[in-house]
């Protein structure tokens, strides 16, 4: 039995870094842009990325693949089961020679877990695919980051994510049985209410981010600066929460502001930590977005990858478009 599958990938609207603290909030949308799967049974487990030709099928497994063999041996022990399942990856989450930053990782835990789960009979639900694929995109990150970018690519659509990731270690959640990270809910997810002019784009602001080191220097500086940190996760939190409630009534005037506050509230975080959060391309291309009528920010951990612009109506959009496409690629997105 063939099983095709597919799973969003992400895009920050506000909270980033912020949200590392348990209870904080972050907006993250999943997206029209995916990463795709197909599933067949197999005498053991294999996965390929097919666009690169990388492949696992045992042992350690190589850093594209890394998190999806982590998930799907966390799915096979959830099913209880030593079935063999091929798993073959396409994505248009990047660009030819490098990625966009859009949650493939995340997005690849999920099919892992939902493919496994599927090629052996087991029904699963949205939850427990979750708990698992955060379990092991977690684990593969050395027990950081808030999960927002799984809760994207398993449920789609933009939702407000706090984390109550309960584990304090890798060995610890890896020593739990399966079921029980399953059946465990590290995540408060609730979907929020968008204007139906809503219109998001990506500006391209042309470099790979190193996730992992910026939010280490994130860590490090909440570390050494409590008071600081909160300061700077509270103004990042606020803008969130701003958000929030400008799209759900629909204010587009405060929409707009929340995401210019919540872009100046990175680039502090950036200065206190000495971070390269907001880099000269992606604080030009807000500016430009902001000259246009619109509102940019990075979208993520910052430090390259892509700036994501929000407009309200066809011709605003259009407007910012054609005011960044001489200086960005950009690539219109919408909730998925």
């Amino acid at each position: 039995m063939t099983v095709r599958l597919e799973a969003c990938g992400k895009v920050f609207l506000a909270g980033e870094y912020a949200v590392l603290d348990a209870g904080r909030p972050a907006l993250v949308v999943g997206i029209d842009r995916k990463l795709h799967a197909i599933a067949d049974p197999s005498p053991g487990l294999h996965i390929l990325h097919s666009p690169t030709g990388v492949a696992w099928d045992s042992g350690r497994a190589p850093p594209e693949l890394r998190f999806a063999a982590r998930a799907a041996e966390l799915a096979r022990a959830f099913c209880a089961t030593s079935a063999g399942v091929r798993i073959v990856f396409e994505d248009d989450l990047g660009v030819p020679g490098r990625k966009l930053g859009l949650g493939g990782s995340a997005a690849a835990c999920v099919l892992a877990v939902r493919a496994v789960c599927a090629v052996v009979g087991r029904k699963t639900a949205d939850a427990e695919v979750l708990s698992l694929a955060l379990a092991a995109h977690w684990a593969e990150q050395d027990g950081s980051g808030s999960g927002a970018d799984v809760a994207a690519a398993a449920l789609g659509g933009v939702l407000e994510v706090r984390s109550r990731i309960p584990w304090r270690s890798v060995e610890e959640v890896m020593a739990m049985p399966a079921a029980q990270i399953a059946s465990s809910r590290p995540l408060e997810i609730r979907r929020v209410r968008v204007p139906p002019d809503l219109r998001l784009l990506l500006a391209d602001a042309g470099a790979p981010a190193n996730t992992r080191s910026l939010v280490r220097d994130a860590r490090r500086f909440a570390e050494g600066d409590p008071q600081g940190w909160a300061k700077r996760a509270g103004e990042i939190s606020a803008a969130a929460e701003q958000l929030r409630d400008a799209l759900e009534s629909g204010d587009a005037g405060s929409a707009l502001a929340a995401v210019r506050s919540g872009a100046a509230a990175m680039a502090a975080l950036g200065e206190d930590a000495q971070a390269p959060i907001v880099t000269p391309e992606l604080a030009r291309a807000c500016a430009l977005a902001s000259a246009a009528g619109g509102a940019g920010k990075p979208s993520g951990a910052g430090g390259g990858d892509c700036a994501v612009i929000v407009a309200f109506g066809d011709q605003a959009r259009d407007r910012v478009e054609s005011a960044m496409r001489a200086h960005f690629p950009v690539l219109r997105i919408a909730p998925a």
